[in-house]
């Protein structure tokens, strides 16, 4: 194998991952962030409404930390994987607390 044609193969590896790392930057987290204020708003002792917006406004705390994740983690497949894992920790906590009264 040349030179060229493995600095080609090491740069679409390299742009491969920057894109995927981007994709689960943006959309993993605006899931986190959603599911992140999902739960919270249903878990707050406080008016449906005041819970809701409370939660919401913190949720724009989170997405932020979910693309540093992406981009910090050893791994597109290890961000992945940690996105995933918050994503159903906050499904669950959504669902077992139900529907707010």
């Amino acid at each position: 194998m040349t030179g060229s044609a493995r600095a080609q193969r090491q740069g679409w590896r390299y742009g491969a991952n920057v894109a995927a790392r981007v994709v689960l930057g943006t959309a993993g987290a605006y899931v986190v962030a959603a599911l992140f204020a999902a739960a919270l708003a249903r878990t707050l002792p406080m008016p449906r409404v005041e819970a809701v917006t409370l939660a919401t406004l913190l949720a724009f705390l989170i997405a932020p930390g979910v693309t540093i994740w992406a981009f910090l983690a050893a791994g597109p497949w290890r961000a992945a994987a940690g996105i995933v894992a918050v994503a159903l920790l906050l499904t669950g906590i959504a669902w077992l607390a139900g529907q707010p009264a």
